[in-house]
């Protein structure tokens, strides 16, 4: 006589099948959901910049970002539609990608820099500048490159200044979140987020040191240097190569980054950090 399989071990077999079903469902989302829209985050870039966008540049479609877009497009005469078509894009100077073969390359869809995380201020703070933001945002001052022809003083601090940018790119690769936060002046006006204390600053780099537990910080050309109108205090510009991954992800790509430093005979200190991602 055969045997007959008890009803209960059905049901658990059609359980188990339903439950693996279940987990590839979530697996195939969770990898579709892996990588950010490149042409969204250009949008978000754009829009802060513009003080009209206040939150992460992560390159994710949210409500902030789609009335930030509406608020723009009504202000240039376009169809307030939220959305970033091809007349809003052409204008903030963002190339919609036409083809898979020419899209750009996925990145994350979580901050990969430390000036994509949105900056923390109070409320009336953001109306304010919502309030009197501008429409296009006037050129940064950059400073000179290096001259061909240096005084010995000159060539001095222009060498202690590559120092000390090589010294904080190494030391950004590290897990070192004190010797990372040395080289800082506070309150130090720490990208968008204003003027940060030093506790802002500390738990600011231990989050993205969990983040991106890889970094990687290449100086690409020379750093260029030029006094600042204060007394003291120096305007630098320089270029790195970034790459920073952690178990799942990675992302990689060009920064220009904007600091204003005190030197002196001894050492010296950041009081200004701000960086632009740049796109080829």
């Amino acid at each position: 006589m055969a045997k007959r399989v008890p009803e209960f071990l059905g049901g658990n077999r059609t359980l188990i099948m339903r439950r693996s079903l279940l987990l590839v469902a979530f697996i195939t989302i969770g990898a579709a959901q892996l990588f950010a829209d490149e042409p969204t985050r250009r949008a978000q870039e754009e829009l802060r910049k513009r003080n009209l966008y206040f939150g992460d540049v992560n390159g994710q479609v949210n409500p902030e970002l789609v009335e930030a877009l509406k608020r723009y497009q009504t202000r240039k005469g376009f169809d307030p539609s939220g959305d970033l078509d091809e007349e809003t894009a052409n204008s903030l100077k963002i190339q919609l990608a036409t083809s898979t073969k020419n899209a750009p390359q996925p990145l994350p869809d979580v901050p990969v820099l430390k000036s994509d995380v949105a900056r923390e201020m109070a409320e009336p703070d953001r109306a304010k500048l919502e309030a009197e933001n501008q429409e296009e945002v006037a050129p940064e001052k950059s400073p000179a490159p290096p001259g061909e022809f240096l005084t010995k003083q000159e060539q001095a601090q222009q060498d202690r200044i590559t120092n000390f940018v090589q010294k904080y790119l190494r030391d950004a690769e590290t897990d070192d979140v004190d010797l990372q936060v040395s080289y800082y002046a506070f309150p130090v006006q720490y990208f968008d987020h204003g003027l940060a204390s030093r506790e802002f600053v500390i738990k600011d780099t231990r989050n993205y040191c969990k983040r991106w537990p890889k970094r990687k910080y290449t100086l690409i050309g020379p750093v260029k240097s030029m006094p600042s109108d204060k007394p003291g205090e120096i305007q630098v510009e320089f270029t790195i190569n970034f790459s920073v991954a952690d178990d799942r992800r990675r992302a990689n790509g060009k920064t220009r980054n904007l600091w204003t430093i005190r030197s002196d005979q001894e050492n010296c200190k950041i009081l200004v950090i701000n960086e632009q991602r740049l796109h080829d």
